[in-house]
């Protein structure tokens, strides 16, 4: 997993599978403690990882 920051963005590039776990942990999460940042990137991670199987 890399993170840059370029002046106000953040730019993050993982594997499929720490894509999938970070999918899955953010799953667990009940959603009424979710930020609105932190579902979207739910939704993003899961449109990626379709073909991963949960673990």
């Amino acid at each position: 997993m890399e993170i840059r920051r370029t002046a106000d963005t953040v730019h993050v590039a993982m594997t499929v599978e720490e894509a999938a776990a970070v999918r899955d942990d953010l799953g667990q999460i009940w959603a009424s403690k979710v930020s609105a940042a932190g579902d979207q990137m739910h939704s993003l991670l899961e449109s990626v990882t379709e073909d991963q199987p949960t673990v």
